[in-house]
């Protein structure tokens, strides 16, 4: 039985394990037009099947289904090419992936939704009562959002019969964003090749979600292509157990009285343990990315991560009972603002920490991009450190520019680009070291703004732009910058001169995703049943996540008026980042101190209720196997979890082929955010 070669260390080049293949492991023109393709069908097929079908969404995580699906059948359709000889190689596959996996994060549920309904929603629902007239729209520049009554509700509710598509109000708005999205989308990639080294080859990371995509596309040097995958029994018995059971729940759908199987179902297989008034629950559902990536993690930051997660369940619960509380939770935060502030903190020293160690890295960079040092070597990377630096420096600058001409003043964008370059860099780190796919902030960078300096120290002005960045919010999973982080690992299995191409095709691809999930967006707005009607409740006003939701919350923050800095959050915050002060000195002062501070940082999280049952089990199950076989038996494993993985995306597309074809506008969802 075949074991995979599976390493903490980078894999090889296909130029340093074979050098005949140099000359065919480049990226051809078959690959960047399929990869292109790619980037349009991966964030529309998504959009589609959820407000039109309302099938299953596929944005839920930082390997969401709307890359998995369509990469995995071109895997499929690939093992019948090699028969023929006309197989994709690995740089080929590698360069459908890196593309695939950033430019899904432009579906509607991830970006598009968010992006749109910020455009749209403060003056589709202004009203005399919520005040968005008075105290919003007014200080919103027309390059920033749609004001026009007419052109908003032509897109809520549809189009009138003969009335012209209103391009005048759609066209300076979306170009405007659309450089203000690009420019963030560059910093994304420049930080991610910027760290790159530093992450991969002098820290060495784990970067569990890139070994999995990597050993599926057969990266020269190992044996794991999917034909042979296939023949392992342990990946097929992986395979057949994940499949048969969502097969047993899709089965359920045409019938009546047959319950389903109480795991992978979606919703249905979310077991809820009460521990004690004021105490969060205990959530025993089984996410099984979270469980198979698991697998891929080191001990030390599995236990930590649901470790933490026990000891915020104890700390929210004395503090229930006892009745301390911070005020309203902000959107898109922990389950308690004390929580979100704390983590925010132990994430700002998580980065901070990591950027000391990294100073003599940095050091070779300044010295490549402003001194030309020619002992630096770049040429690795997927562009240059001098290019990544001046890129970064003009696309930041143009972000600060942006939101300046916009209303905000010059302390309120810096206190949102500290924020979001600590979420950026935090939450891709925690991504590339835990395999954690499901994900989210623990504090946006707009609620550490308005805390920061308050309705009198924003403004109206400033408050109202702050409003129309909640555009980015992304789910509260951060701007596809945890996938940009993937993709100088990714590239590092390329042939060499590969590699130079990647980074332009990436940003291509988003933008071409972008474009079409906008656009399909648009027209079914106007042509189609109107956004309002769409399977999702996001366009409707209902509740608080969402864009009117955002927009009474600035409303009733600034008719607070004059409150300023609140200092409470930020001495949690200080806390918070104090005690990952102290973990970091703990390990660096005893050698085999178990806990790692990565688990605290993300420990408040509403989706680690949902993840930490399953961490726990991967912790315990791979504990026994590296204890009872060490290295050898951890290798030998490995193909059951991929075979789980393989199962997990072949059943959750039977799902939707049934919705799409038997249960149009009455779907299900078996891929469930946690």
């Amino acid at each position: 039985m075949e074991s995979l070669p599976l390493s903490v260390n980078p894999l090889p080049t296909p130029s340093e394990t074979d050098p005949a293949r140099e000359g065919s492991s480049v990226i051809t023109k078959r690959a960047l037009i399929v990869g292109l393709g790619m980037a349009v069908f991966m964030p529309l097929w998504p959009t589609y099947t959820s407000f039109v079908v309302h099938s299953t969404r596929a944005d839920h995580s930082h390997l969401s289904m709307a890359m998995l699906i369509p990469f995995v059948g071109l895997l499929v359709l690939n093992a019948f090419l090699e028969k023929r000889g006309l197989g994709f190689s690995p740089t080929e596959l590698l360069t459908v992936c890196a593309i695939g996996l950033v430019a899904s994060t432009m579906q509607g549920e991830w970006l598009t939704v968010w992006f749109l309904q910020m455009l749209t929603m403060p003056a589709y629902y202004a009203s005399p009562e919520n005040r968005f007239d008075e105290l919003l729209l007014p200080h919103m520049p027309s390059w920033t959002t749609i004001t026009d009554r007419e052109a908003v509700r032509g897109f809520y509710e549809g189009l009138v019969p003969g009335a012209a598509f209103p391009w005048g109000e759609w066209f300076s708005v979306l170009v405007w964003w659309g450089l203000f999205i690009g420019a963030i989308l560059t910093i994304n990639l420049c930080l991610s090749v910027l760290l790159r080294k530093q992450w991969m080859e002098y820290e060495k990371l784990s970067f569990p979600v890139a070994i999995a995509l990597l050993e599926l596309t057969g990266v020269s040097g190992t044996t794991a292509t999917l034909r042979t995958l296939v023949k392992n029994r342990l990946f097929q018995m992986g395979f057949l157990v994940t499949f048969a059971i969502i097969a047993w729940n899709v089965f359920t759908w045409f019938t009546v009285n047959i319950p389903m199987f109480p795991f992978l179902a979606g919703r249905y297989g979310r077991h809820v343990l009460a521990v004690a008034p004021g105490f969060p629950a205990i959530v025993t559902t089984f996410v099984l990315l979270t469980f198979c990536l698991g697998y891929f993690t080191k001990l030390e930051v599995l236990f930590s991560l649901w470790f933490f997660h026990v000891v915020q369940i104890v700390i929210v619960g004395i503090m229930n009972r006892f009745g301390l509380d911070l005020g309203e939770n902000d959107p898109y935060s922990s389950s308690h603002p004390a929580i979100g502030w704390m983590t925010f903190g132990g994430m700002a020293v998580f980065v901070l920490w990591g950027f000391y160690i990294a100073r003599s890295h940095f050091r070779d960079i300044f010295r490549k991009a402003f001194l030309r040092d020619e002992s630096v070597d770049d040429s690795e990377e997927l562009m240059s450190y001098r290019t990544s630096v001046f890129l970064l420096l003009v696309s930041a600058s143009f972000v600060f520019l942006w939101l300046f001409r916009a209303g905000m003043g010059a302390g309120p964008i810096l206190a949102w680009c500290f924020a979001m370059l600590v979420l950026f860099i935090g939450m891709s780190r925690i991504v590339v070291e835990s395999g954690l796919v499901y994900l989210r902030v623990p504090l946006t960078a707009q609620g550490f703004t308005w805390h920061a300096f308050g309705p009198g120290g924003l403004g109206p002005a400033g408050a109202s732009i702050l409003t129309l960045t909640m555009s980015l919010i992304a789910d509260g999973k951060t701007f596809a910058c945890t996938q940009m982080a993937h993709v100088p690992r990714l590239s590092m299995a390329m042939a060499k001169r590969s590699r130079k191409a990647i980074a332009p095709t990436v940003l291509i691809g988003c933008f071409l995703g972008l474009a079409g999930v906008v656009a399909f967006t648009i027209y079914q707005g106007y042509y189609g049943v109107g956004s309002a009607n769409f399977g999702r409740s996001t366009f409707k006003g209902i509740g608080a996540l969402n864009g009117a939701g955002f927009s009474r919350l600035a409303v009733s923050r600034i008719q607070e008026g004059t409150e300023l800095t609140d200092w409470t959050r930020v001495l949690f915050m200080g806390g918070g980042g104090l005690f990952i002060a102290v973990l970091y000195y703990l390990r660096y002062r005893f050698l085999n101190f178990p806990i790692h501070p990565i688990g605290f940082t993300i420990c408040g999280m509403v989706e680690m209720q949902d993840n930490a049952f399953s961490l726990f089990l991967i912790w315990g199950v791979k504990s026994i196997i590296m204890k009872v076989g060490g290295l050898e038996r951890y290798r030998h494993y490995a193909p059951w979890f991929l075979g789980m993985i393989m199962g997990y995306v072949a059943g959750v597309t039977m799902g939707v082929i049934a919705d799409v074809f038997w249960f149009p506008g009455e779907g299900h969802e078996i891929h469930c955010d946690p």
